[in-house]
């Protein structure tokens, strides 16, 4: 499956921008941007394509019901009572002017919870850049270092196995977004088990390292910590080389854990610890009690054709605002984890391979000077039986 697919042919496997959603709960989930694809976000029909699947669109959808279905109730139900049941003493409205105030607030915490939410979708995106970084970086040291191939054949592993480790630590599913919880199907927690032990033996298929992979796939299945024990692994690979690696190399290459461990804690740092809980359970309540109270200040300006479409319509705008900022709170949710994983295979292969021969070359003198000492041991030990 990996030989078919290249990360860095960008333009012939991209497709779409984002992957297809399974039901209407779900968020939008944006997959890697390359040229073309920055050139249609930017195109200058951007507004007509986006109007012409409004309708199918993430936070219309994840809006319809509840939120909307309850403002659209409200509105109707209001102007059906004052125009057919309410006379002109009792019919139910709102000063618009008051509400004007509470609807600017209402607009700026929205924003803000938005606001809050984009910093840890950004910070945890740049997690995953160090990460990728730090991959690239250390397979090449292990390359250009490590000189012993069974160690240098580990710890390659070991690199790829780091970032598929850290993605199904981070993503209940391992970013298998398909699979659901169902009770006539195996559990759930035995097919996300099987997917990390498939995707995982991509990277053990030669047959070697086979400790490797019975360690990491029981401590997933013991709901241990499998980015910790990759980074564990790595360690003693790193301790074992001290007799073939310089010093500075060996410290070097212990910093490139230090830098993976650093970018994994701070990974799990923002998905233990959401936005303060109380903001949000209070954002909630306060949008709730001004989308459904909205259509009460709207009626005596926009009578009983206008209320309900208005309602709708800025209900629709602020609510989907505070939907956008609880989707980004969560960022492995939706960022392309499985793409930038399998960017880093794709690079440490292409760094294997770009030196490779050097490692051959580099070899080569070695085996012929033993060879030629080899040869001058044997042939003094002739010289002396013929002297004796």
């Amino acid at each position: 499956e990996r030989a078919q697919r290249n990360i860095f042919k960008v333009d012939a496997l991209m497709g779409d921008t984002r992957l297809e959603r399974n039901d209407r709960r779900c968020p939008t989930r944006e997959l890697n941007f390359a040229p073309p694809t920055w050139g249609k976000h930017k195109s200058v029909y951007r507004k007509l394509r986006h109007m012409s699947n409004f309708f199918r669109s993430s936070p219309f959808q994840r809006l319809m019901f509840p939120d909307l279905f309850t403002v659209g109730s409200v509105a109707g139900a209001l102007t059906y009572y004052n125009e057919f049941i309410a006379t002109g003493e009792t019919a139910l409205s709102m000063s618009s002017a008051g509400f004007a105030g509470a609807t600017t607030a209402i607009g700026l915490l929205a924003g803000f919870r938005l606001n809050a939410s984009y910093g840890r979708y950004e910070e945890c995106r740049i997690f995953w850049g160090d990460i990728n970084n730090t991959i690239r970086d250390l397979a090449g040291q292990t390359m250009m270092w490590m000189q012993d191939a069974d160690q240098r054949s580990r710890m390659l592993k070991l690199c790829k196995a780091f970032p598929l480790a850290h993605m199904f630590h981070l993503h209940a599913k391992g970013c298998h977004h398909n699979i659901t919880r169902k009770q006539d199907a195996p559990p759930f927690e035995n097919r996300v088990q099987a997917e990390f032990e498939a995707e995982l033996r991509d990277i053990y298929s030669d047959g070697k390292d086979e400790e490797d992979f019975e360690r990491l796939a029981d401590i997933k299945y013991s709901g241990g910590n499998t980015p910790l024990e990759v980074l564990t692994c790595m360690r003693e690979t790193i301790a074992g080389s001290i007799d073939t690696v310089d010093s500075i190399y060996v410290r070097e290459l212990d910093e490139q854990c230090q830098r993976l461990c650093a970018a994994f804690g701070a990974s799990e740092r923002v998905l233990r610890t959401p936005l303060p809980t109380g903001f949000t359970r209070h954002t909630s309540r306060l949008l709730f009690l001004w989308s459904n109270a909205l259509p009460f200040a709207l009626y005596p300006a926009m009578g009983p054709l206008g209320t309900l479409p208005t309602a709708l319509m800025t209900s629709y705008a602020v609510l989907g605002i505070e939907d956008l900022g609880v989707q980004l709170e969560e960022p492995f949710d939706i960022l392309p984890l499985r793409q930038y994983s399998d960017g880093m295979f794709d690079a440490i292969d292409a760094i294997e391979n770009n030196y490779m021969p050097y490692v051959i070359q580099e070899a080569e003198p070695s085996t012929t000077a033993e060879t030629t000492v080899t040869e001058t041991v044997e042939t003094a030990q002739v010289e002396e039986k013929m002297a004796a």
